[in-house]
C-alpha cells in the first residue's frame, strides 16, 4: 500500500513539474522578428487632443532568454535608428513587456514642440510563428515654449512581430 501511495505522489509531482514548466517556457519566442506597428500617441493639451504618429513603425526585434526563469530579454531596433532593451516575461503563448521608461523630443509642424516622457508597456500572444502585441503608452509631455504639461496616451497601437526565416 506504501508503495502505491509513494508512485502516485512521485507521478504527481512529476507532471506538476511538467505542466509548471511548460507554462514558462520562452522557447517558442526566442529568435529574429522583423515587425511592424501602427497607431498613434493622443497628446492632451487645452486647446484639444493631438495625435502624434509613432515613429518606430517597423525594425527588427531579437527576443534572448533570460537567465531568469520564464523571462526574456528584448532588444527592439528601429528602422529610424531607434534601439530599445525591454524585458519581459512569458507565460504559456503570451509575452508580457514590463514598463519601459524613455524620453523624447516631439515636433509637429507649429501645433506642438516639447518633449516627452514616455511611459511603454505591452501585452502579446504568439500564432504560429507571429506575435502580436497590445502597445500602451502613457506619460507626459511638457510644451518647450509655454511649459504646458500635458497627457500621453496611446491610441490603437498595435506591434506585428513576424519570425524571420
Amino acid at each position: 500500500m506504501k508503495a502505491k501511495v509513494f508512485t502516485v505522489i512521485f507521478a504527481s509531482v512529476i507532471l506538476a513539474t511538467i505542466f509548471a514548466s511548460c507554462k514558462t517556457n520562452t522557447r517558442p519566442f526566442v529568435g529574429e522578428y522583423t515587425y511592424q506597428s501602427d497607431g498613434s500617441l493622443t497628446i492632451g493639451l487645452g486647446t484639444g487632443d493631438v495625435e502624434v504618429p509613432l515613429t518606430d513603425k517597423m525594425g527588427q526585434m531579437q527576443i534572448m532568454k533570460s537567465e531568469d526563469k520564464g523571462k526574456v530579454t528584448v532588444i527592439k531596433s528601429g528602422i529610424n535608428g531607434d534601439i530599445k532593451r525591454l524585458t519581459g516575461e512569458i507565460s504559456g503563448d503570451e509575452i508580457t513587456i514590463d514598463e519601459y521608461t524613455y524620453e523624447k523630443k516631439i515636433e509637429l509642424d507649429t501645433i506642438i514642440n516639447g518633449k516627452a516622457k514616455i511611459n511603454y508597456t505591452a501585452k502579446g500572444k504568439l500564432r504560429d510563428n507571429t506575435i502580436v502585441f497590445d502597445d500602451n503608452y502613457s506619460g507626459f509631455f511638457t510644451d518647450t515654449e509655454t511649459g504646458a504639461v500635458a497627457i500621453i496616451r496611446s491610441k490603437e497601437a498595435i506591434t506585428i512581430a513576424k519570425l524571420n526565416d
